[in-house]
């Protein structure tokens, strides 16, 4: 299951993380929920997985801060299911940013909450999304100044 950093950086209660990310629409579940989470978050002809992606670490820091790892928005809601390795996600929650550490197994639901993604290994996962069967997952970027992630070792 996923791990949490709150907004000043110290381990966050997982409780305390999904009352905050709930804030914001989003959600992190178990992979044994993943049909009802799905079937909440996504019409029936929605719920099917759309693409399964690996995404590999950052070369370097620049491109770190690029596409899904600059802060941005997606036009559809989400429902993703992490089939293995280790990302980071951040979340902008009004109570400031919480850190999300993903692995295998972790189904992730996010409702149009400001965010960044970033591989630390390898990683997999099954992508489902609102919209329709004939929409592509679609992004904006919000203009939030980056800062560094955090390191991989």
């Amino acid at each position: 299951m996923a791990s949490f950093l709150g907004p000043d950086g110290q381990p966050l209660d997982d409780a305390a993380a999904l009352l905050l990310l709930a804030t914001i629409g989003t959600e992190v579940h178990a992979m044994a929920e993943q049909d009802d989470v799905v079937a909440v978050v996504l019409a029936p002809d929605e719920r099917q997985v759309r693409v399964e992606v690996t995404a590999d670490p950052p070369a370097d820091e620049s491109e770190a801060l690029e596409g899904m790892g600059a802060w941005h928005v997606n036009e559809q809601d989400e429902a993703h299911t992490v089939r293995s390795g280790l990302g980071l996600m951040q979340f902008v929650t009004p109570s400031g940013i919480v850190t999300v550490a993903v692995e295998a197994g972790d189904v992730v639901v996010v409702r149009g909450g400001e965010h960044r993604y970033r591989p630390m290994t390898p990683q997999a996962w099954a992508m489902r999304h609102s919209g329709g069967p004939d929409v592509a997952l679609a992004a904006r970027e919000t203009g939030r100044q980056p800062w560094p992630w955090i390191a991989a070792d």
